[in-house]
């Protein structure tokens, strides 16, 4: 049927007619209904979201070949990559308007970002991969900076710091003071260690 849709599937290690045949057999033997196949790539009737990308692979792999980066997977690596930049971006983006922000980055629409994460296995969703990137960030600034956690819950684009310390405290168990409190204490020690190593060499301590 004229603009039905279709999928091309850029594979690995099809170097003659035979590999073409094969190639063929195993995606027909997953029910697909193969359009064309030549040397390096497949194309397959049915959208890219539909398709059963962890299958597809198993089959080819088995059979000698490998399967390039699918759609799905080059969108969700290129959220991935996008969310980190735009946490640390100087211009906070709000945590509400994280989403709508992130999809434009792509190009795309927030419906279609949120189920390309639904397809992972395990099926982690958008919005929590983005609040552990968020906290994992706080962490980082907590443990190499001196902003203070009211600076840092406004830079990660949270309206509240109730609501930073309560994501905070779900995510690494302790508040976010405590958490820099803890890593103050662990470092304490090692610095003394030092002074004392430095003293006992004939050092001053800078």
């Amino acid at each position: 049927m004229p603009g039905a849709p279709s999928c091309v599937l850029y594979i690995k290690h099809m170097v003659c007619a035979r590999g073409i045949r094969v190639v063929r057999r195993e995606l027909e033997g997953l029910g697909l209904r193969v359009l064309d196949v030549r040397l390096g790539a497949a194309t397959v009737a049915g959208q890219a979201e539909d398709l059963d990308w962890a299958s597809i692979r198993h089959a080819l792999e088995t059979a000698g070949f490998a399967l390039l980066e699918s759609p799905h997977e080059a969108l969700v690596n290129r959220v991935k990559r996008t969310v980190v930049e735009l946490l640390q971006r100087p211009a906070t983006v709000r945590h509400r308007d994280f989403v709508p922000t992130l999809a434009h980055e792509i190009g795309t629409d927030g419906r279609r970002l949120h189920a390309a994460f639904a397809r992972l296995p395990g099926h982690e969703s958008l919005t929590s991969y983005i609040t552990g990137q968020r906290l994992a960030y706080a962490q980082e600034l907590l443990r190499t900076s001196r902003l203070d956690v009211g600076r840092i819950a406004r830079q990660l684009g949270y309206g509240s710091l109730a609501h930073f310390s309560g994501q905070f405290r779900r995510y690494a168990q302790c508040s976010p003071s405590a958490y820099r409190q803890q890593l103050e204490a662990e470092v304490e020690p090692l610095l003394s260690l030092n002074d004392a190593s430095s003293s006992a060499n004939g050092v001053k301590p800078a």
